[in-house]
C-alpha cells in the first residue's frame, strides 16, 4: 500500500513538471499575423509597442502587424485564416450574430470615436439638420454606431443622400459632400490644423454608446491554440499600459520604424482622445461587460442589423485562471491525500474572496464611469450631454432665463505657440475663474474644445449682459503658465429664451450671438432663425 502511494506521488510529481514546463516558450516562437482596422498610428500603438518592447517575444510570439485599407476587412481576413487576430468594430458581433465562429478577446477601446463630421459653415450643427445632406458612411455595418444614432433619432435614409466613405477628407474639405463619417481622434483635429471650424456631432450624445477596436480571433483559433490565444492577448495588454504610460516614446516608434507622418501635436492629440476612450484609469484594459454587449445587440436588432437576438456565452473570450492551471495538477495529488484537499478547499475559499473584491471593485468602477459621462474629464464641469439635459429641464419652467455662450478668442494660438498641456492648463484656469465669480449660483458646462455655457435660469437681457460683464472681468486678469503671464480673451453671446424654441434652437441662438460677438460688442438674440 505504501508502495502505491509513492508511486502515485511521483507520478503526480512528473505530471507538475511536465505542466510548468509547458507554459514556457517554445524553443521556435510561433509566428502570428495581426490585421489591423487601418493604417499604422496611435489608434494601435499598444500592438506596436508590445511588440518594440519585446512582450510577444517573452510570450514566445513572432508577431507580424499588417496595415488596413480601404476595401480591407479584418474580420474576413482572420476567417480565411490570412490572419489570426484582427482588430475590429460593431461588425465583429454583428457577424457573429450572423453565424460566422468569431471570438472577442478584448475592447479597447469603451467608448466609439465615431462621429458625424460638417463644417461649421454648412450650419450643420444637429442631426436635425443632416436631412437632404450629402453624407459618407462605411459600407455594411462598419458605421453601427451612427446608423443607430440616426435611427434613434428619426432620421430615415431616403432623408440622407447617402455616399460611400472615401476615407479622404478632403471632401468634406472641398464641399464634395456635406457629413463626413470621422474618428474624434482624427479628423477634427487635422480641420482644425487648416484653421477650418467645423461641427462634431457624436452619438455618445444622443444615447448611443458602443465598444470599438475590438481584439478578436475565430473560436476555431481558441480550441486549437488556447495557451497562444491567452499569450498573444495579454502581451497585447500590457503593450496598451506601457504606450498609454509614455506617450512620447510611443509617438516616436511610430514615426521612427512605421514611417507615420503626422504632426507632433496631431499625434498627441490622437494618442490623447484614444486614452479617454480606453478608460484605463476606471477600468482594465480590454475589459468587456457581457450586459453591455447584450444591450448593444439588443440595439442592433432594433435597427435591423441583425435578425434577431443571439446568446454571447461562445463569443466573450473568458481569460483562463493562472492559478487554476498552477494548481490543477496537484488537485489530482489531493485525491489520494486527505490533507491536500484541506490546503486545496482554503486556497479555493481565499481565491473567491479576492473574486469577491475584484467584482465589488469592477461594480464600483463602472458607476464612476457612469458619473463620468455626466463630466468633462478635463474640468470637471458638466459636459454637452448633461448641458442638454439640463436645457430640455429649464425650457419646461415658466422662465426659462438666459444663455451665455462663452468661446476663447484665437484659442488655436496658444495650442500651436504652447502646446496642447498648457491650453488644457488654460481652459482649467478658465473654469475655476468663472465658477468663483458666477459663485456657484447658476449652471456652468463645457460644451466642446473652448466653448462653455452659461445657463442663467430666470434672468432677463440687463441681468444677462450683467452676467457677462462679470465674466470678462473675471477673464480680464493675465493666465498663467509655467510662470509667464498670457492674456487671454473671450467673445460671450447672449441668448434670451423665446417661446417654442427647443434646446438645440435655443444653443444655436446664442453661439451665433457669441459670433457676432467676435467682431464686436455682445449680441442678444431674441427671435428664432428662419
Amino acid at each position: 500500500m505504501m508502495r502505491c502511494l509513492i508511486c502515485l506521488f511521483l507520478f503526480c510529481l512528473d505530471v507538475i513538471g511536465q505542466a510548468q514546463a509547458g507554459e514556457e516558450a517554445p524553443p521556435g516562437a510561433d509566428r502570428v499575423v495581426l490585421q489591423l482596422r487601418w493604417l499604422h498610428q496611435p489608434q494601435f500603438v499598444g500592438y506596436h509597442m508590445a511588440k518594440a518592447k519585446g512582450y510577444y517575444a517573452e510570450a514566445g510570439l513572432d508577431v507580424e502587424i499588417l496595415p488596413g485599407g480601404k476595401g480591407l476587412s479584418p474580420v474576413a481576413e482572420v476567417l480565411s485564416g490570412r490572419a489570426d487576430f484582427g482588430v475590429g468594430n460593431t461588425e465583429v458581433l454583428t457577424q457573429f450574430a450572423e453565424g460566422q465562429p468569431l471570438l472577442a478577446l478584448a475592447a479597447i477601446f469603451q467608448h466609439s470615436p465615431s462621429v458625424f463630421l460638417a463644417r461649421r459653415d454648412s450650419n450643420i450643427l444637429t442631426l436635425a439638420d443632416m436631412r437632404g445632406k450629402r453624407i459618407m458612411m462605411f459600407p455594411g455595418h462598419q458605421d453601427a454606431e451612427l446608423l443607430a444614432t440616426l435611427f434613434y433619432q428619426g432620421i430615415r435614409e431616403d432623408e440622407l443622400i447617402p455616399l460611400q466613405t472615401s476615407v479622404n477628407i478632403h471632401d468634406l474639405l472641398e464641399r464634395r459632400v456635406d457629413i463626413f463619417n470621422a474618428y474624434l481622434s482624427n479628423e477634427p483635429f487635422y480641420l482644425e490644423e487648416l484653421g477650418v471650424p467645423v461641427s462634431v456631432i457624436s452619438p455618445r450624445n444622443y444615447g448611443v454608446d458602443f465598444y470599438s477596436d475590438i481584439l478578436f480571433t475565430t473560436q476555431a483559433n481558441q480550441a486549437k491554440h488556447p495557451d497562444r490565444v491567452e499569450r498573444f492577448r495579454a502581451a497585447s495588454l500590457r503593450g496598451w499600459q506601457y504606450a498609454l504610460a509614455h506617450p512620447q516614446e510611443a509617438i516616436s516608434l511610430l514615426r521612427e520604424q512605421y514611417g507615420v507622418n503626422r504632426t507632433q501635436a496631431h499625434m498627441e492629440y490622437e494618442l490623447q482622445v484614444s486614452k479617454e476612450m480606453i478608460q484605463p484609469l476606471y477600468v482594465e484594459i480590454g475589459y468587456m461587460n457581457p450586459a453591455r454587449f447584450e444591450h448593444i445587440l439588443n440595439q442592433l436588432v432594433e435597427i435591423g442589423l441583425i435578425k434577431r437576438n443571439v446568446s454571447l456565452a461562445s463569443f466573450l473570450y473568458h481569460v483562463p485562471s493562472a492559478q487554476w492551471v498552477f494548481w490543477r495538477p496537484w488537485f489530482m495529488l489531493s485525491l489520494a491525500a486527505t490533507a491536500l484537499i484541506l490546503v486545496l478547499a482554503l486556497y479555493l475559499w481565499l481565491c473567491n474572496e479576492r473574486l469577491s473584491r475584484e467584482v465589488a471593485l469592477r461594480k464600483q468602477r463602472e458607476q464612476e464611469i457612469l458619473q463620468l459621462a455626466q463630466r468633462d474629464p478635463l474640468t470637471g464641469l458638466p459636459n454637452r450631454l448633461s448641458l442638454m439635459n439640463k436645457l430640455r429641464q429649464q425650457i419646461a419652467q415658466p422662465s426659462p432665463g438666459c444663455l451665455l455662450f462663452c468661446d476663447l478668442d484665437d484659442f488655436k494660438r496658444i495650442n500651436d505657440s504652447f502646446g496642447h498641456s498648457q491650453g488644457d492648463a488654460i481652459l482649467c484656469q478658465l473654469a475655476r475663474r468663472i465658477n468663483d465669480a458666477i459663485a456657484h449660483q447658476c449652471f456652468f458646462a463645457r460644451l466642446a474644445g473652448d466653448e462653455f455655457i452659461l445657463l442663467l435660469p430666470g434672468y432677463n437681457l440687463k441681468q444677462a449682459h450683467d452676467m457677462a460683464e462679470l465674466l470678462r472681468l473675471a477673464m480680464s486678469a493675465p493666465f498663467d503658465l509655467d510662470g509667464h503671464p498670457i492674456q487671454v480673451g473671450i467673445s460671450i453671446g447672449v441668448s434670451h429664451y423665446q417661446r417654442g424654441w427647443s434646446a438645440e434652437q435655443w444653443l444655436i441662438q446664442a453661439d451665433r450671438a457669441m459670433y457676432c460677438d467676435k467682431g464686436g460688442a455682445i449680441t442678444a438674440l431674441a427671435e428664432p432663425s428662419g
